[in-house]
């Protein structure tokens, strides 16, 4: 075989099998895991809480924001479930706002990117969905 058709080496962390479109600068995983903690908006496509059962419909996004913004202050990894279970409107408060792993198209795109972002252990900023705006720990 000539030697401009040899596959390109292999950048360290990558796994070899990863297709011709894979990052370089990091393999990504085929899945990941997080909590979250979400506010739902008078903008969310089912602007019901899941903890409170209380329409969400008079919540601005700004307000959310707002809220969210105090909340973060305080927030590390190892309170972020007594957050969730305190102020989460997603029915995964009951865990903690633990969802377990997930992979690629399994959460809306905007969700996947923002918790592919982070760290193990880092807390993102807000993240918008259709479902309101997050708080995401990744764990996994």
């Amino acid at each position: 075989r000539p030697p401009d058709r040899r596959p390109p080496p292999v950048a360290t962390g990558q796994a070899a099998a990863a297709p011709a479109h894979a990052e370089t600068h990091s393999a990504m995983p085929s899945k990941l895991r997080c909590s979250h903690l979400l506010i739902k908006t008078c903008n969310s496509r089912n602007p019901v809480s899941r903890r409170t059962g209380a329409s969400t419909a008079g919540v601005s996004e700004e307000a959310a924001l707002k809220e969210l913004e105090v909340i973060k202050a305080s927030l590390t990894p190892d309170n972020f479930a007594q957050y969730a279970e305190q102020r989460s409107d997603c029915g995964s408060y009951k865990n903690g706002g633990d969802l377990g792993e997930f992979g690629p198209g399994e959460m809306m795109q905007e969700f996947w990117d923002g918790t592919a972002a982070l760290q193990v252990g880092e807390i993102s900023g807000p993240v918008k969905t259709d479902s309101g705006i997050h708080l995401i720990l990744r764990t996994g």
